[in-house]
């Protein structure tokens, strides 16, 4: 029973593309290996890969949304700064279930350079200026 809900947890998380529902699906995949302890091999596989997945689709988000000009951030700034720190939730959250696995798990580095890849908007106040909140 334990490897089926983690098998469709792990679907789950591989197939979601909106980026505020990831937090809560990684929170769920975290929480069930700290109840339940060690997994099959079989099961962290596919957890692994999920997050490989999703570490991909949040790079290629990145990485379009960098080309934009600054006009284009300027005017979208707000909708930007939700997409992102949506995503550094997820990440967040990834990193803890991942780091449920092994404190040093490679993915983390991942996780780490994906994040670089940010536009920076959160750190920036509402208006416009420099500035931690």
């Amino acid at each position: 029973m334990v490897t089926n809900v983690l098998q469709h947890v792990a679907s789950v998380i591989s197939q979601e593309t909106d980026s505020t529902f990831l937090a809560s699906l990684f929170k769920c995949g975290t929480e069930c290996l700290r109840v339940w302890g060690d997994v099959k091999p079989e099961t962290r596989l596919a957890l692994e890969n999920a997050a490989k997945h999703q570490l991909q689709a949040l790079a290629d988000k990145r990485k379009a949304r960098s080309t934009r000009t600054a006009g284009e951030i300027e005017e979208d700034r707000e909708d930007l700064a939700l997409l992102e720190e949506m995503e550094e939730f997820a990440m967040e959250e990834m990193g803890k279930m991942l780091g449920v696995f092994d404190a040093n798990h490679p993915l983390l580095i991942a996780i780490s350079s994906v994040r670089d890849l940010g536009l920076g908007l959160g750190a920036w106040d509402s208006d416009g200026e420099g500035g931690e909140e």
